[in-house]
């Protein structure tokens, strides 16, 4: 391999390298806006779950805790989802 065709070479895995390190970043920003958005989530439902059991409303808390249980699976898809691109 000439010196041309080397530095040809090693500028494509440059380039290459610079993309994947892109993509990496986008990725870990997405991950953390969804565990934002989980945490953020996760306190609120805690909070208005604790205030209706407080308050007696059982039923306030299972409708609470049945769409928590929503925001986690919809949050961990995105979790997953950012992962694998």
């Amino acid at each position: 391999m000439s010196p041309e065709e080397r530095i040809a070479e090693l500028e494509r895995l440059n380039a290459w390298l610079q993309e994947q390190l892109e993509r990496q970043r986008q990725m870990n920003s997405e991950l953390r806006r969804a565990v934002a958005d989980l945490a953020r989530t996760f306190q609120e439902s805690l909070a208005a779950a604790y205030e209706a059991g407080e308050s007696g409303d059982i039923e306030a808390v299972r409708r609470i805790t049945r769409a928590n249980q929503a925001n986690w699976q919809r949050y961990l898809q995105r979790i997953v989802a950012a992962a694998s691109q």
